[in-house]
């Protein structure tokens, strides 16, 4: 190829790049010895080379308050490049082209975070003006960034004549907003075919409840189905009415969302209603873990339709509550009283320590006889931290509403949203948060974290797991250095150690260890919380000659393949005659693999031809095997009636 101008050269590189899916930079040149001016230019892939290591020298330094996290690691070695030259006549050419990468390469949904992006118009006039001019054909409508496709918020709704929703009385719950609302799911059920509603009517065929959830939430269910919270907490539109989103935690530790609806109120039957359409949304998969408001209604509802789920109440809840179900004498406390509140249930180490703690703490506060905490302390054992040590809640289990990632919707929904509004602020929260995701995904897949340590256990952390979990193993591993390990105990079979910091020798952890089977549990009782090994297991590992994690101490929803082989188990939009369940199976493998193929076909122009023209042969095909197959039955039924008809004869 040739181009007019160097810069024509880089432009078409760079849109090059961003259309296969990696970064660019100027690598080197050559100046020509006449008039030194630039004869020769290499342009590479932003991965060429590997990172000084100086750059990860300076980190870590110092006291912990002053350190820094290292910048990810972007360089690999990659040999991928174009060099260009000038002719005499002015004009450059490429001389030399390398097209293979030495890794993986960025999904149309993560380009925009590439160094080298530009917006979508400049790369497109580069590629019209520059790949147009060399004769080279590119289809234009095959790369779609996630930010040109209209979200369903922006779409305007025509009012629709459901009489027999929108009526008045009971419906001023929803108000006049109801027509919208129906208009919206409706909508998203004709571009989403696994969009899934259901809408509850009162004894009079009046909408009273609505629920949703569409099928990204439902794919990431079957990936992360192990813990979800259900929060009733928002309110929208003057009436103030319950807007409940059901919510889970995806393999970068961000919520994700599993569904949502608006309530009529909350009553113990219209949680039943909301949590048995739910599970019938997720094709009868119970939560392994469900946390909610501390509520009565709720209790027996989640006790009717989950039996096989755990239920713990959320400690973020109880707190807000608190003024409220006080009442006038919280006002009175000492403002040091929530604080030693939570002291009291954070800090307690041990159920004795609490049962201390809290009778210390009512005494102290004149609490003694509050209706309210005594029925906090006979349901202790499902929200206090001492008690739940063995519940695994993914990181779901905090107190600072800041830090909790149940607060998906936090900013988007409040008193005065309006359900007209609704759709729109749904959209913005999700497009929000699955930015977030995308950006995680990016900073896991396409760079790779600075080690502290040369510890072959840390370097095998880094290949598993997600960037994020890394990070939180990398602090046990960095902090396990700092222990001490003492053998208190050996019965042949397994031995107990006593671990504690070299400044803290008065605050000892117990982790007993079965060498033979590498399986260990510590007092602190970390993995079983967050399904991360703690430093005090780390460290007993290191002394006992244990230098790589255990299978069995890696959990799949943590590592970046988590959403591998994930099950799409959704009800198919086509009718299937079949009682035994086999025809659903069938429909749902069909469907997953054509997902896998519509994912792989956006990864270039290239992968996109391929994958539309392997579909549409593989569509005529079946076609053609249908019609072989109705042939084939239509003979085998004649002949078994020509058979009946001459043994009757």
């Amino acid at each position: 190829m040739e181009f007019i101008s160097e810069d024509d050269a880089r432009n078409f590189y760079n849109a090059y790049a961003k259309q296969t899916g990696f970064s660019t930079r100027v690598n080197s040149y050559y100046r020509s010895k006449k008039d030194n001016l630039i004869i020769s230019r290499e342009f590479c892939c932003s991965k060429e080379g590997f990172r000084r290591d100086k750059h990860s020298r300076k980190t870590d330094s110092g006291d912990d308050t002053k350190r820094r996290r290292a910048r990810p690691i972007t360089r690999d070695g990659c040999k991928a490049l174009m060099t260009v030259r000038k002719r005499e006549n002015g004009k450059w050419y490429v001389a030399k082209l390398e097209k293979n990468h030495n890794h993986e390469l960025v999904t149309p949904a993560m380009r925009h975070f590439l160094r080298s992006y530009k917006e979508e118009d400049d790369s497109k006039k580069s590629l019209n003006g520059t790949i147009g001019s060399m004769g080279v054909g590119l289809n234009a409508s095959v790369n779609v960034s996630p930010e040109e496709y209209n979200s369903f918020g922006k779409l305007g709704f025509a009012a629709q004549n459901n009489v027999n929703f929108v009526r008045r009385g009971r419906l001023s719950n929803f108000g006049v907003d109801a027509q919208s609302l129906l208009a919206f799911v409706k909508v998203m059920q004709t571009s989403d075919p696994a969009f899934y509603y259901a809408i509850q009517v009162d004894d009079e065929d009046r909408l009273s409840s609505v629920f949703w959830v569409d099928t990204r939430s439902r794919i990431a269910y079957n990936c992360f189905s192990d813990v979800i919270s259900f929060d009733t907490t928002y309110q929208v539109n003057q009436y103030k009415m319950p807007f409940a989103p059901f919510i889970g935690v995806n393999y970068h530790r961000q919520s994700v969302l599993f569904g949502c609806a608006l309530l009529a109120d909350e009553t113990e039957s219209t949680f039943i209603w909301l949590f048995t359409t739910w599970l019938e949304a997720m094709s009868g998969c119970q939560p392994g873990l469900i946390m909610t408001d501390y509520d009565s209604a709720i209790s027996r509802a989640v006790e009717s339709v989950f039996p096989k789920s755990r239920h713990r109440y959320c400690k973020r809840h109880i707190l807000s509550k608190m003024p409220k179900e006080i009442g006038h004498v919280f006002s009175s406390l000492p403002k040091t009283f929530q604080v030693e509140f939570e002291k009291c249930i954070n800090n307690s180490e041990t159920p004795e320590k609490f049962e201390s703690a809290w009778q210390l703490l009512l005494d102290k506060c004149s609490l003694r006889g509050n209706e309210w905490l005594q029925s906090l302390y006979n349901d202790r054992k499902l929200w206090v931290s001492t008690y739940a040590r063995d519940t695994f809640f993914a990181g779901m289990y905090s107190i600072q509403p800041s830090k909790s990632v149940s607060s998906l919707f936090d900013g988007y929904v409040n008193a005065g949203t309006t359900l007209q509004d609704l759709a729109e602020q749904y959209e913005r929260a999700l497009d929000g948060r699955y930015e977030k995701e995308v950006r995680a995904e990016f900073e896991t897949f396409y760079t790779k974290p600075v080690l502290k340590t040369p510890l072959p256990m840390e370097k095998q952390a880094a290949e598993v797991y997600t960037r994020k979990l890394f990070l939180v193993f990398q602090d046990e591993i960095y902090e396990s250095l700092l222990l001490a390990v003492k053998s208190s105990l050996d019965d042949g079979l397994s031995k107990t150690f006593e671990v504690a910091r070299f400044d803290e020798e008065h605050k000892v952890f117990r982790v007993g260890l079965n060498i033979a089977d590498q399986i260990a549990s510590c007092s602190c009782k970390m993995f079983e919380f967050e399904g991360i090994l703690c430093r005090h297991v780390i460290a007993v590992f290191k002394a006992t000659n244990i230098f790589l994690l255990p299978q069995h101490y890696i959990l799949k929803r943590w590592t970046k393949n988590a959403k591998e082989e994930a099950k799409f188990d959704i009800l198919p939009s086509v009718e299937i005659h079949d009682n035994s369940g086999k025809g659903k199976k069938q429909y749902n493998l069909l469907y997953q693999e054509a997902i896998k193929c519509a994912e792989e076909g956006m990864a270039s122009d290239h992968s996109f031809n391929v994958a539309l023209n392997a579909l549409r042969e593989a569509r005529i095909k079946i076609v053609s095997a249908k019609k072989n197959a109705i042939n084939v039955q239509k003979l085998e039924t004649a002949s078994s009636t020509h058979y009946t008809d001459d043994k009757t004869t």
